[in-house]
């Protein structure tokens, strides 16, 4: 059990080996070490908070305005079936008592309904719905101090499980299996599943095990060890960012290998977690990274302020996000003459960097002067994705702006002086090939800052050229940030939603190949969706068989036009077990298995 007192130990990685030329007025960030048992001032507020215009409060206030650190912590998930939203955080104070805890809230009869979940102290939280198998329809909320893993499927009340003495844990629950990660005490990156809904844990390895090759590791290079899963939970992911020498500072430019440079990696599975593969998705401090990026000379550092996100779609892609904070240099390239703060998106397919955000804020070199401690530049993005991956919606949190264009600056009450912060969102429709930059969400109010917007991982598919986003924030009374400051206010954590409309003028919805999706879900009980796509008006045929290859069903059998379709296959007649389905159109065929469990 962690006996050590609760704090937020937010990784202080000096950048300790920068270019001996760079230019005096470059700033050099890094991030904090901070107590959150630090001396305060508490100011109680036991009101909404003014000028909120997007949303509804969840019924809960916080004083600790902070959610994620290295990575962008799940705090919210959307229960499709049931057409529940389920919502996980860490609020202070909470029922009378002044430390963090950590808060189950979800909306049922258009009431929302709140529940302390953490059995004394908690904080850091991480939520999780399972889909498919045993877990179908089940919560997992994991927190630290003490590390515990809560299950909650509505009927059973919480069922808690001290399953790790670290810290920082995330989880993902897919079929019969509860994966976890965790920070392995701040060392070493350690990874857990459980296949007994929670009674036992086996490590089952480490970061350690997928170093030197293909991901340099010599220390952890954040918090947290991520983790996430497509709809279909065949494919998951744990992703992090490491650091290449101790204390951080290994980049590209200072001539260190890309190799063994700091780094965001990941480490995924397409078979539901019998195998895996690690992958460096990005080293630190490499020019020409980010393709056509509107400054020269721009190199990104990833793991120095590390915030990092990733989502996976049903058909095995990885999508990420991440704080594109890093510094300009000149011509030649050895003396660094300015920063960049941007939001960066890449994805497996392509294998290329873009940036996401607006020129005209990721220029603004005052952000270096007035970010509000770890929140620098356009900071915690977090990335979901459709079923198909076609459709991607990012959010992150920037600075808010006057009418001039200029850093809307205020001093937070305790003599500091901060910009105040807006929700800012972009998305694609055709894959993450083209973007759509909507700017600041809409209903940012001026007299708050809107903070720390995430999106549940995957989009409810609303209608068929309908995605919704379903998101929490926090609304925040002052421009600092309360573990840091020296006067707290009550913060409300705000749900909303975002509409995404796939038209005829979007780049995207007529597919460029062929494919057949892994069935959704499986196993499954009765019925499942098959999602297929054929890149030109085609006959098609999509048939069932047993396992001894006899036919059971045929569930298409038409011309149908390019693009992407969905059938549903309904096994109420069929006994449990493993079947196969088959899609011929023209010359593409293509197989899956599928499970049915009765």
């Amino acid at each position: 059990m962690v006996k050590n007192l609760l704090t937020i130990l937010l990784v202080s990685f000096l950048m300790t080996s920068f270019i001996q030329a760079q230019n005096a007025s470059v700033k050099i960030h890094s991030k904090q070490l901070v107590d959150d048992k630090a001396n305060v001032t508490y100011v109680q507020e036991n009101i909404p908070s003014p000028g909120i215009i997007n949303g509804e409060s969840i019924g809960v206030t916080t004083n600790y305005d902070y959610f994620s650190n290295s990575v962008i912590r799940d705090q919210i998930v959307y229960d499709e079936a049931n057409d529940v939203v389920h919502c996980f955080n860490m609020v202070r104070p909470w029922q009378g008592a002044a430390t963090r805890h950590a808060a189950h809230s979800y909306k049922s009869g258009g009431q929302w309904i709140n529940q302390t979940v953490s059995n004394g102290p908690g904080g850091w939280p991480h939520i999780d719905l399972g889909l498919t198998g045993d877990l179908a329809g089940t919560v997992g909320m994991v927190w630290h101090t003490p590390c515990r893993l809560s299950i909650w499927d509505g009927s059973t009340g919480y069922i808690t499980a001290q399953f790790d003495p670290s810290l920082d844990p995330s989880v993902q629950m897919a079929g019969s299996t509860i994966w976890l990660g965790t920070s392995g005490g701040r060392a070493v990156f350690q990874f857990y599943k459980s296949t007994d809904f929670g009674v036992s844990f086996t490590n089952w390895d480490s970061i350690s095990a997928f170093s030197p090759s293909p991901i340099w590791w010599v220390e952890n290079g954040g918090v947290e060890v991520g983790m996430s899963k497509s709809k279909n939970e065949q494919y998951l992911a744990y992703f992090g960012t490491n650091a290449g020498i101790t204390g951080g500072g290994a980049h590209v430019y200072n001539g260190v290998p890309e190799t063994q440079a700091d780094n965001f990696w990941a480490i995924s599975t397409t078979d539901g977690g019998a195998t895996w593969t690690g992958k460096m998705i990005a080293p630190d401090g490499k020019f020409d990274l980010v393709s056509n990026y509107h400054t020269a000379n721009y190199a990104p550092l990833f793991e120095n302020f590390g915030q990092v996100d990733v989502a996976l779609d049903n058909n095995g892609v990885t999508h990420a996000v991440a704080n594109g904070y890093g510094l300009v240099f000149n011509a030649t390239r050895d003396t660094a003459i300015g920063n960049s703060f941007p939001v960066l998106y890449w994805n497996s397919t392509t294998n290329t960097w873009k940036s996401i955000s607006s020129q005209a804020i990721d220029t603004i070199q005052a952000i270096g002067d007035y970010y509000p401690t770890n929140s620098i530049g356009q900071a915690y993005p977090s990335v979901s994705v459709s079923d198909d991956g076609q459709v991607i919606y990012v959010m992150w949190t920037g600075p808010q702006l006057n009418a001039q264009g200029e850093l809307d600056t205020a001093d937070n009450g305790a003599g500091t002086t901060y910009y105040w912060r807006d929700l800012y969102h972009a998305f694609s429709t055709d894959g993450g090939n083209t973007w759509n930059y909507g700017g600041t969400f809409p209903g940012m109010s001026n007299t708050l800052s809107e903070v720390f917007g995430h999106a549940a991982q995957h989009l409810q598919q609303v209608n068929p050229t309908t995605y919704r986003a379903h998101i929490i924030y926090l609304a925040d009374r002052t421009t600092g940030v309360g573990p840091f400051d020296s006067q707290l206010t009550d913060n409300d954590l705000i749900y909303t939603t975002f509409d995404i409309t796939v038209t005829s003028a979007d780049p995207t919805p007529v597919a460029s190949t062929f494919e057949l999706a892994q069935n959704y879900p499986n196993p499954f009980n009765p019925s499942t969706n098959i999602k297929y796509s054929i890149a030109e008006r085609s006959n098609v045929t999509i048939k069932v068989y047993d396992m001894l290859g006899s036919e059971v069903a045929t569930l298409v059998n038409q011309v149908q036009d390019a693009g992407t379709h969905n059938v549903v296959f309904n096994a109420s007649n069929l006994a449990s077990g493993m079947y196969v389905y088959t899609i011929t159109a023209g010359n593409f065929t293509a197989s899956k298995k599928m499970m049915l469990l009765k």
